[in-house]
C-alpha cells in the first residue's frame, strides 16, 4: 500500500496554487492541486507565502490548510515530508537552505528554472545529494503524454537520424524558454555549442527574447524559436531525419507524420508523403503525473526521477549561455 506523504507548498502564486483558480481551466495546473487530486498519496499539511494576498487565497480555497508567513514557521509547525518550491526563481536556492533544515523532508518538487544562476543551481543539487533528499524540477512536459509519444517515435526510427529539431515557443527566456530548451535537450540529446540572436522588440516582463541554435552531440542540430510575444500562445515541435519528420501540436494534442518517398518530379530527390495524424486521447495534469511519481517512488533508493538535478543543470548552462552577450551574432557592419 501506498504511503500518505505529508506535503507542504512554498509560494502560492499562479504555479503554486492560483493557476487552477482561472475560468476555464481544463486541468490541474498547479502544486498544491496535484497533492489535493491524490489524496491516497498526500495530505497537504500546510503552505505559506509573505503576501497577505495569496494566503487568503489559499485560506478561502483549503479552510483546513494551515497557512504561514514564513518558511521556517511552516517547516516547524508541519514537519513535512515532501515540499514544494513555487517561488520566483531567484529566491530557489535560499529556501532550499531552509527547506533542508528540516530533518523530515525527503523529497523537493522545484519549480523551473531550477535557479537563477547555475552557481545556485549546482550547489543546489549538490546540497540535496549530500543530504540525501531526491530533487525532482518541474519541467512539466517530460511528463505529458503527447510528448512522450513525440519522443517515443524519434527514438524508435520513425524517422530515421534525427537531423533538425525545431521547439517553438512564445518569448521569455527563463520563464517559457526554459521549457525550450529542456525539450531540446530531452528529445535531441546534449549540447555542444550554441549561438543566439536578440529579438528586443520580443522582450517582455523583463526577460530577453532570444531565438537560438543548439548544435547537439548527436551530430545534428536544434532550433529554439521565439514565435512572438506571450499572448500569442504557440507551442510546437518538428522533428526532420534522413525517413521524414513528425510535427507536434500542442494544442491539438496530435503528432503528424510524414515519411519521404521517391519524387515524381525530381529525380534522384525524396519527398514528403502523405501525412499520418496520431491523435492522443486527453491528457492527465503532468503536475498531478509529478506528485504521483515523487509518492509511489520515494521508498525506491534506486529511482531517478523523471527529470532529476543533473538533467535541470544541462538546461540551466544552456539557459546561462544564451543569456550572456557573447554568444549572441555580432550585427553586419
Amino acid at each position: 500500500m501506498t504511503a500518505v506523504h505529508r506535503a507542504a507548498v512554498i509560494g502560492l502564486g499562479r504555479i503554486g496554487s492560483r493557476f487552477d483558480a482561472e475560468p476555464g481551466r481544463l486541468q490541474v495546473w498547479s502544486h498544491v492541486g496535484a497533492y489535493l487530486a491524490c489524496p491516497d498519496r498526500y495530505r497537504l499539511v500546510g503552505a505559506c507565502d509573505p503576501a497577505l494576498e495569496a494566503r487568503t487565497a489559499l485560506g478561502s480555497r483549503c479552510p483546513a490548510v494551515p497557512v504561514f508567513e514564513t518558511v521556517p514557521d511552516l517547516l516547524a509547525r508541519t514537519r513535512p515530508t515532501v515540499v514544494s518550491i513555487c517561488t520566483p526563481a531567484a529566491t530557489h536556492a535560499r529556501v532550499l537552505d531552509t527547506v533542508l533544515e528540516a530533518a523530515e523532508v525527503r523529497a523537493v518538487w522545484c519549480e523551473k528554472p531550477l535557479a537563477a544562476s547555475l552557481a545556485d543551481g549546482e550547489r543546489m543539487v549538490a546540497a540535496c545529494a549530500r543530504e540525501g533528499v531526491t530533487l525532482v524540477v518541474s519541467h512539466v512536459r517530460r511528463w505529458a503524454p503527447l510528448w512522450r509519444r513525440f519522443r517515443e517515435r524519434i527514438l524508435d526510427g520513425s524517422i530515421g537520424t534525427l537531423r533538425c529539431l525545431r521547439i517553438a515557443m512564445p518569448n521569455r527566456l527563463w520563464s517559457i524558454g526554459s521549457h525550450a530548451v529542456d525539450l531540446a535537450l530531452w528529445l535531441g540529446g546534449p549540447v555542444e555549442a550554441v549561438t543566439a540572436i536578440d529579438v528586443a522588440a520580443l522582450d517582455e516582463n523583463g526577460e530577453p527574447a532570444r531565438p537560438a541554435l543548439l548544435a547537439l552531440h548527436s551530430g545534428g542540430y536544434a532550433i529554439l524559436q521565439v514565435t512572438g510575444l506571450r499572448r500569442g500562445l504557440i507551442v510546437e515541435a518538428e522533428a526532420i531525419g534522413d525517413r521524414g519528420r513528425l510535427a507536434l501540436r500542442e494544442d491539438r494534442n496530435a503528432i503528424t507524420l510524414e515519411a519521404f518517398a521517391l519524387s515524381e518530379a525530381y529525380q534522384g530527390y525524396d519527398q514528403l508523403g502523405e501525412a499520418e495524424v496520431e491523435p492522443l486521447p486527453a491528457a492527465p495534469s503532468p503536475f498531478v503525473a509529478i506528485g504521483a511519481e515523487i509518492a509511489d517512488n520515494l521508498d525506491d533508493p534506486g529511482w531517478r526521477p523523471t527529470c532529476d538535478g543533473p538533467a535541470a543543470l544541462a538546461v540551466q548552462r544552456v539557459l546561462e549561455k544564451l543569456d550572456a552577450p557573447e554568444v549572441l551574432l555580432e550585427a553586419l557592419g
